[in-house]
């Protein structure tokens, strides 16, 4: 019978006995925040009250076409110089792009390297099973354009939700009316859910292209059937891999505050740079290795969560508690 018990433990044991898969969640992080889409959301809204979190929503997105346009204007600009100042601005500016892509290349391969890998570890029966980083590297380029489609379309899709759930704010500016208020509290209570499930879903089709090879609309059309399906019991995972996320992540900070802040006060109360230094290099240390690990971990649950569901299937915790109940 299915278990979340079971699913966190193997997560853990997985996590834990192949830490070269840190190296995939290392940069897997980078696609989201969290490595996860519905974690980014969860957190800005509880970081941030309702009303100030959608403000802050609403000015990136509409500040991003005048970012685009400024670029532009002051690329063009550029070309109003002597050519030694063009060619420099022109270096760099590939260069930046080349870094740019590069890592772009690097979180996307990495995702799916990590999916396939916990895939193929939870499967094998051997326990001295081995996998490389080249390998999965060379197994996760294979999915880059389609993985990367379904990452952009997750964001977009998420964006333009939070933004249509945020347009009552902008005519609330030139008009206080209750209508406009109620109007968007109806909006907020409904995009955050929807936006979640958009989230469950592309991660779904996401594992159905890495795992099973599907085309692009396939991945899509096969997630959207798996999570309409079990929609309850990928919402509780997601809520309880998020208390996990969030408690884990609390730790980490006070651990961080007990060891490595007093060493950097020392060192700023005493001027020692060197200690300074030191502590704030460990601290990015814990940081990224934690970040990694907690990666791993979420990305092998859901992964084995996927896995259940398609081939076995499963009853949610409140399902459960309702059959007893009856």
């Amino acid at each position: 019978m299915f278990s979340y018990r079971s699913l966190l433990r193997q997560a853990w044991e997985i996590t834990w006995k192949h830490k070269y898969l840190w190296f995939f969640g290392l940069f897997a992080t980078l696609v989201a925040g969290g490595g996860s889409w519905e974690y980014q959301i969860l957190t800005q809204n509880l970081n941030q009250n309702m009303i100030d979190g959608s403000y802050f929503r609403l000015d990136g997105i509409l500040a991003l076409g005048e970012i685009v346009k400024n670029f532009f204007v002051g690329f063009a600009s550029i070309f109003q110089y002597d050519i030694w100042t063009i060619i420099n601005v022109l270096s760099i500016f590939l260069v930046s792009l080349f870094l740019l892509v590069f890592f772009i290349w690097l979180a996307i391969t990495c995702q799916t390297a990590l999916i396939g890998d916990i895939k193929k570890i939870l499967n094998s029966k051997k326990k001295d099973f081995t996998l490389s980083i080249q390998e999965g590297l060379t197994a996760g380029h294979r999915h880059f354009w389609p993985v990367l489609g379904l990452n952009l379309l997750a964001k977009i899709l998420i964006s333009f939700l939070m933004f249509i759930a945020s347009l009552p704010l902008l005519f609330m500016v030139v008009s206080d009316a209750s209508v406009l208020a109620m109007a968007y509290v109806v909006l907020f209570v409904i995009s955050i859910p929807a936006a979640m499930g958009l989230s469950l879903l592309i991660k779904y089709a996401i594992a159905y292209r890495v795992l099973e090879n599907k085309s692009f609309v396939s991945s899509i059309e096969a997630g959207e059937k798996l999570f309409r399906k079990n929609w309850l019991i990928s919402l509780e995972a997601a809520v309880i891999l998020f208390i996990i996320n969030f408690l884990a992540s609390g730790i980490l900070i006070i651990v961080l505050a007990l060891v490595l802040l007093p060493l950097l006060l020392l060192g700023l109360i005493f001027q020692l740079n060197w200690l300074a230094t030191l502590a704030v290099l460990l601290a990015i240390t814990f940081v990224t290795i934690f970040g990694s690990a907690l990666t791993t971990f979420q990305t092998a649950a859901w992964t084995d969560l996927f896995l259940t569901l398609k081939d076995k299937g499963g009853l949610a915790k409140l399902e459960r508690l309702f059959r007893k109940k009856n």
